[in-house]
């Protein structure tokens, strides 16, 4: 045991700047003589990815449990099991004598194109936050850290290194900075990570006001900030505000901020702080430290196979064509069927411990025949010739298909929302000879499907769903599992819909988020947009009714009667959503402030109470600086989906902040009638003048600013003191608004 406190007053001015950097790719520095331990960081948002020492070729990790994707995780929409997969991923990391894993992600997802889009929860800030904190909370409560990444604004792999993210505060705060916002205040991450990108013109490992301003002065965020890998570009500036770590090491630099130090360019204090959040961080790996000598993989794949069963988005079953029976004859086709599409490329890339496929787990339950139909993303005459002649007299074909590594992975962006061709070219072969085809998509976000998706009779995302994807997918699609995931976002009908198409990914310099807060249902439901399917859609294999909601104010939670019609067990997503009432500044038509997840037998009704989020009436308010809450009427809505409303209430939300901006005397006469605050005043100066509804200078007098209105009452034959009572009226309103 160490005291960080006293370890760094016995440190040299050298020392203490080789903890501000990696001492190796994956290791922090450490200083045996004072009983400092190296800790060992590792990538894993999904799992523990760790480098094989002993392998003979590079990129080799150990195993460990794939779990599945995030925007998977996102789409359980169940906090609690994702507070588990975060202390068995913590067991394992102990297993593995890691002591940070670097992640959640919980960037947005501005544009489906984003080729990291699947290891980040989802476009919806609330849902990416809650999520990651329970994930959070689940791996510290072990005794290991997290890294919660990337800070901020890196929402693409184009020229990822270099590019500016030009972000206007308002969307900043309410949709980038959000979900970072929950995770900090609700589960206080170790360790932050910054990211490769600028914001707005300042590189994110060296942003004081993303670094200070925001992260430790309002949030009170108290952990080390560590850089993405090579994502430093300057250290003496990222340093001076508000970076701890540079990562990876060994450091090539600290010669570099030695002469910095001596040029008086960086101080000892702050070379201080920046130690010592590095000591304290090493503290708490030392303290959590725990000696696990054996992992239970069978438990922590069932766990995987949970969590994928609970992602599984049913997105069309016409004819209740799902699930299918067990006692008839079904092709099966697609290599994804036979080599599980587990995981998206990339950092996240993990060595599973063991994984089952679809294939052999589907002739568990039924007659079933096997062809390939395609390899990687193309089909061949042979392939497709089989997979024809296969699809023929079947009672059903289940499908298989999906995105490769090559389409979605880290580093670099989709060109489109399309299906490989030679998966598309399958999907239509195998449809004209037998319609009766379910569709299983393995694909980590969106992809179009309008070539198909009216052809199909039943259509299942099953994401990257970990190394336990195939045995849970077998399972909902004959019934063994009611079907519970929800979108964590949505699919629209096309790429040209999205609200990002004309600015994403940007020039060389920049992208402009000319979205503003419109994104993903924020835009469609707000431009009534038809989507391929909304955001929170999910089919069961049972039916709910929706009854009793109650929202109380005072406790900040809605509560809502669920009955489960059907004949099966299953689970349903209760989702509110806020929606102001003619709002001053332009807002979304709705957006989501709470969820939970009910589990009901057939017949079984529950009252589920629901926790709005802290914010569930405000947003950011640029003139305030601010969050603030407008005062008005919000209506209350417990939906299925972001389109399926089921029940409303509407509520008086009292406020004194002022989120719309007083009108002064530059704004007009009707301006002044329309804002409570003024309208007494203008009233009466209109009834002092004379000039009522009717009058020949009514409509001239109430388009005029006020200011104006002042000078055309010197033309007006009244006293020189009722000139003087009307300009005193005026002049009691000049201050604009208060922040």
């Amino acid at each position: 045991m160490f005291d960080p406190q006293n370890v760094l007053s016995q440190l040299s001015i050298e020392q203490k700047i080789s903890l501000l950097c990696g001492d190796k790719v994956w290791q922090l520095k450490g200083f045996e003589h004072l009983n400092v331990p190296s800790i060992t960081v590792t990538d894993g948002p999904h799992g523990v990815r760790l480098d094989d020492s002993e392998a003979t070729t590079p990129f080799t990790f150990l195993p460990s449990t794939v779990f599945p994707a995030e925007a998977a995780m996102a789409a359980t929409f169940n906090s609690e099991l994702i507070h588990e997969v975060g202390q068995s991923i913590a067991q394992e990391c102990h297993f593995y004598n890691v002591s940070v894993l670097l992640g959640p992600g919980v960037n947005g997802k501005r544009s489906p194109l984003a080729g990291r889009n699947f290891e980040y929860y989802s476009e919806d800030p609330f849902l990416s936050g809650s999520i990651a904190a329970a994930f959070i909370n689940g791996v510290q409560s072990q005794g290991v850290g997290t890294s919660l990444k990337h800070f901020a604004g890196n929402e693409q792999e184009t020229r990822r290194f270099l590019i500016n993210s030009v972000i206007s505060e308002r969307a900043l705060h309410e949709i980038y900075l959000r979900p970072f916002e929950i995770a900090v205040k609700q589960a206080k991450p170790w360790t932050l990570m910054g990211a490769y990108n600028a914001v707005n013109g300042i590189p994110a490992c060296q942003n004081n006001y993303l670094l200070n301003e925001i992260l430790r002065d309002q949030w009170k965020f108290d952990g080390a900030v560590m850089s993405d890998w090579v994502a430093t570009r300057d250290k003496l500036e990222a340093h001076n505000n508000g970076l701890d770590i540079e990562m990876p090491g060994p450091a090539r630099k600290n010669e570099f901020l030695l002469e910095q130090f001596n040029l008086g360019k960086i101080t000892e204090d702050t070379i201080n702080i920046r130690a010592l959040n590095v000591l304290n961080l090493i503290k708490k790996a030392v303290d959590g430290k725990q000696e696990v000598n054996e992992i239970n993989w069978d438990k922590h794949n069932q766990l995987s196979e949970q969590v994928a069963n609970e992602s599984i988005v049913l997105l069309k079953n016409d004819n209740q064509t799902l699930p299918l029976a067990k006692n008839k004859s079904y092709a099966v086709i697609g290599q994804f069927a036979k080599d599980s599409r587990f995981q998206g490329g990339g950092s996240s890339s993990l060595t599973p411990k063991m994984v089952t496929h679809a294939l052999p787990e589907l002739e568990k339950y039924a007659q079933v025949e096997f062809a390939e139909g395609y390899t990687e993303e193309t089909t061949s005459d042979t392939q497709l010739a089989q997979a024809i002649e296969t699809a023929k007299n079947k009672d059903a074909v289940i499908l298989f298909v999906g995105t490769t590594d090559a389409i979605e992975t880290e580093g670099f962006d989709r060109t489109d929302l399309l299906l490989p061709e030679g998966h598309i070219k399958l999907i239509d072969e195998v449809l004209a000879v037998n319609p009766n085809t379910v569709i299983v998509l393995n694909c980590g976000s969106v992809v179009d499907m309008q070539s198909f998706v009216n052809k199909t009779p039943a259509i299942v995302m099953n994401w990257f769903n970990g190394q336990a994807s195939g045995s849970a997918i077998a399972k909902v699609l004959f019934g063994d599992v009611s079907p519970s995931g929800k979108l964590s976002e949505s699919f629209p009908i096309c790429l040209e819909h999205n609200p990002s198409f004309d600015c994403f990914p940007g020039d060389k310099e920049n992208v402009e988020y000319k979205e503003e807060t419109l994104v993903g249902y924020r835009y469609y439901d707000t431009k009534k947009l038809p989507v391929q399917f909304p955001f929170g859609h999910g089919l069961s294999y049972s039916e709910f009714e929706y009854s009793d909601l109650n929202v109380d104010l005072a406790k900040n939670t809605a509560s809502v009667t669920v009955k489960n019609t059907g004949q099966v067990q299953a689970k349903e997503t209760v989702q509110i959503y806020v929606s102001p009432n003619k709002p001053y500044l332009m807002r979304a038509e709705q957006e989501l402030k709470g969820f939970v997840k009910a589990d009901l037998a057939p017949n079984e009704s529950k009252s589920v109470t629901i926790q709005l989020c802290d914010r569930a009436f405000e947003h950011f308010v640029p003139h305030l600086n601010r969050f603030a809450t407008e005062a008005g009427k919000y209506v209350i809505r417990a939906s299925s989906s972001s389109r399926d409303v089921r029940l409303t209430q509407t509520v008086n939300i009292e406020s004194t902040d002022a989120v719309r901006i007083k009108p002064t005397r530059n704004d007009t006469i009707f301006e002044w009638f329309e804002d409570e605050r003024t309208f007494d005043d203008v009233d009466q100066i209109m009834k002092l003048v004379g000039i009522q509804p009717g009058h020949f200078f009514w409509g001239i007098m109430k388009s005029s600013p006020v200011e104006h209105a002042l000078d055309i009452l010197n033309g007006l034959p009244v006293s020189d003191e009722i000139r003087a009572e009307c300009k005193a009226l005026v002049d009691k309103h000049d201050e604009k608004y208060e922040k």
